[in-house]
């Protein structure tokens, strides 16, 4: 028997759709055996043929295949996981685990009949392993196992699994789930759960194991919209804002900084905001002028066009000029002419450029500091929002195939690996810009030369090259 399972596991790839279609069932009886190597290799072989797509990049075995053996299939795995139920043999078979993950992954939202069973067998298994933790490997696999669950199973019904997940996972942060559990969460307040998990996250001692802070971030930025107001009534902005220094301040992390800050700013208005911005700005100068690399000067960068790009919440470019220019006079002009105007071309995730395209076509059509001081400047933005808006940004990488890390070498420490089950998506700030970038371009520009009497046209005239004319000419006339 176990021969025959591996013929069909080392020749999975020649095997027809309409011979899987046959096979599958026997698989999932074989699960059923008592012989170890039997019930392992069935587990393998129906993991990996989950993973078969045709030609056309179409799966072999679709969800609605899967979704009636489901309940049946999932039982017997967790059956013989826990068949004993002491840590280490709880968690001796990851292959076994990879299979649920794969299921789990494979029926998405076909998981909510039966979420119950699932749940409660996941959490059973998450307080025996996290006692002795002895396999990284089943480990990983368990956690995708639940961020799938929480991903396709957790937005009709969030309250049931945060009251079911809370306890065994508050010790857990740096596993990730909080977060995406949080992140289903319809809701705009912070609950009671999360509302206590505020102080002891913003802790410092919480944020020196480097293995903690991608976790940390996420989660601390997917509590910040649902609880600021509590955040403003407990004073809690500038311990969050310590975090972003310190996290700046560091090569390895200052990504995760940028992050934090966005979200913050994107959370609270200027009103509240502006007397931290400052310290804030001097810190990212410092960092520009004594420890520079290039990580950090494109999201300097994409940093200086989000801000520019939110002029309708109170920001915008002359918000930041004004504040740079107060800690140093006429420090903007070599900071735009020689970092953001050159770094702006090497923006290359879609979102990033398009929070240029959005603050280049603010600037020319609102920024009076534009209009009228950097009348050079006006022109070379021009030429920036030309030249970004020509060539068009990669393309995002489809969200429905979720593939789990490479856990050949993994091992224990203090290190941190991401679950594809709950990564998040980038965040979208300007989704009213909707995705033909160049038609919202014209289409601003000329509401904006309207508005301000026919500027904009009358600037192209004066500032620009022919070519750079006939560009913008070009979006104007459209």
């Amino acid at each position: 028997m176990v021969d025959a399972i591996k013929f069909l596991y080392s020749f999975r790839s020649i095997i027809t759709k309409e011979q899987w279609q046959e096979i599958l069932p026997l698989l999932v009886q074989h699960l059923g055996s008592s012989v170890y190597v039997v019930y392992t290799y069935a587990a393998v072989a129906l993991e990996r043929v989950l993973c078969l797509t045709d030609n056309r990049g179409q799966p072999i075995i679709s969800a609605s295949e899967i979704i009636p053996l489901a309940a049946q299939l999932l039982e017997h795995l967790f059956q013989l996981i826990e068949k004993d139920p002491s840590p280490p043999k709880i968690q001796e078979n990851e292959f076994l685990m990879r299979c649920i993950m794969r299921v789990l992954i494979v029926i998405k939202d076909g998981v909510v009949p039966i979420v119950d069973p699932i749940l409660q067998h996941l959490i059973k298994i998450t307080g025996i392993i996290s006692t002795n933790p002895s396999n990284p490997r089943f480990y990983y696999f368990h956690f995708e196992a639940l961020g799938a669950l929480i991903r396709f199973g957790a937005p009709d019904q969030t309250s049931k699994f945060e009251t079911a997940l809370y306890t065994p996972l508050v010790n857990v942060l740096q596993s990730d789930v909080q977060a995406g559990l949080l992140e289903a969460q319809p809701s705009n307040t912070l609950r009671g759960n999360y509302q206590n998990l505020l102080a002891p996250i913003l802790m410092p001692t919480m944020w020196e194991t480097r293995g903690n802070i991608p976790a940390l971030v996420r989660l601390l930025s997917a509590m910040l919209p649902r609880g600021a107001e509590a955040i403003v009534k407990g004073n809690q902005i500038e311990p969050i804002l310590g975090i972003f220094q310190k996290l700046a301040s560091s090569k390895l992390n200052e990504s995760y900084g940028f992050d934090l800050l966005e979200n913050v700013i994107l959370t609270f208005p200027p009103t509240i905001l502006e007397k931290y911005f400052p310290t804030i700005i001097q810190i990212l100068l410092t960092r520009l002028q004594k420890a520079k690399t290039e990580n950090f000067a494109l999201r300097f960068v994409r940093f200086y066009h989000f801000i520019s790009a939110l002029d309708d919440q109170g920001y915008g470019c002359d918000f930041f000029i004004r504040v740079t220019e107060n800690i140093q006079a006429s420090v903007f002009t070599p900071i735009y002419l020689n970092i953001i105007l050159p770094e702006s071309r090497k923006l290359a995730r879609p979102i990033d450029r398009k929070a240029a395209l959005i603050s280049f076509t603010k600037t020319l059509a609102n920024s009076e500091s534009f209009a009228n001081r950097y009348k050079k400047g006006w022109a070379f933005t021009c030429e920036g929002l030309l030249n970004l808006v020509s060539q068009p940004p990669l393309p995002a990488a489809k969200d429905d195939i979720i593939k789990e890390n490479d856990v050949e070498d993994m091992s224990f420490g203090a290190g941190y690996t991401q679950l594809n089950t709950v990564k998040k998506a980038p965040n979208d700030p300007w989704p009213q810009v909707g995705p033909n970038l160049g038609t919202w371009v014209g289409s601003y520009l000329k509401e904006a030369d309207k508005k301000h009497g026919g500027r904009i046209s009358s600037f192209a005239q004066e500032r620009l090259s022919p070519e750079a004319k006939a560009g913008l000419a070009s979006y104007l006339s459209g």
